[in-house]
């Protein structure tokens, strides 16, 4: 039987003073929408190009904005709302409404880290197709990517443990007293404040690839 592959992207609602609040102590709040829209582009363009893989847009509180029904349209995704208090239990609801769709194959990717290379996202599924679980490190000990099989996912909430300050090397810690295969992804970062903006402005100028991101 054929694996299903499916691709989540987890965005907020551009919505002045609930999106990146941390960058917007600096820039005001309609420049960070501004910016937290060319992020939510960014990501979104960048998956639509994927072969093989069904697109979904995770929307918190729910996908009734005009933004984020016209990304859905432009890029082909499917949207669903997030349901959850908490990370870990959003990111558990959503990996079990694409396993109940008969998806496989599950990655998650947030709307914080606009400069991760496609590859990433191609490895990580070629990655489940030999281990259950994939995971792609923040350098703040956050992440930018999760993924699993939909044979695991059950396992999934007693494993992460997030917004703990120390995501990654909880998770590593618990997935070492587990048979779970798994995957590490190499290390990237995510913008949450005015010095990781002004270095993705940094690393996009050097990459040339800042066609989104302004």
């Amino acid at each position: 039987m054929t694996k299903k592959n499916a691709l989540i992207t987890f965005v907020k609602a551009p919505v002045p003073g609930t999106v990146k609040t941390r960058l917007q102590v600096d820039i005001g709040a309609e420049k960070t929408v501004k910016i937290y829209k060319s992020f939510v582009t960014a990501l979104t363009s960048q998956g639509a190009g994927l072969k093989g893989v069904d697109k979904f847009l995770g929307c918190a509180p729910s996908d009734d904005h005009p933004f984020l029904r016209k990304i859905a349209s432009t890029n082909g995704m499917k949207t669903f709302n997030q349901q959850g208090k908490t990370l870990g239990e959003r990111i558990f609801n959503a990996f079990r409404h694409c396993a109940q769709k008969g998806y496989s194959h599950i990655v998650l990717i947030g709307s914080d880290s606009p400069s991760m290379p496609g590859t990433f996202i191609k490895t990580a599924f070629s990655e489940l197709r030999k281990n259950d679980f994939v995971i792609g490190p923040c350098f703040d000990q956050g992440l930018y990517l999760i993924g699993i099989t939909d044979n695991k996912i059950n396992r999934l909430a007693r494993i992460i443990q997030l917004d703990t300050g120390k995501d990654v090397s909880m998770i590593l810690k618990r997935l070492s007293q587990t048979n779970i295969n798994f995957t590490l992804l190499p290390f990237w970062y995510d913008v949450d404040n005015i010095d990781d903006y002004q270095f993705l402005k940094l690393h996009l100028n050097y990459l040339n690839k800042n066609s989104h991101i302004k």
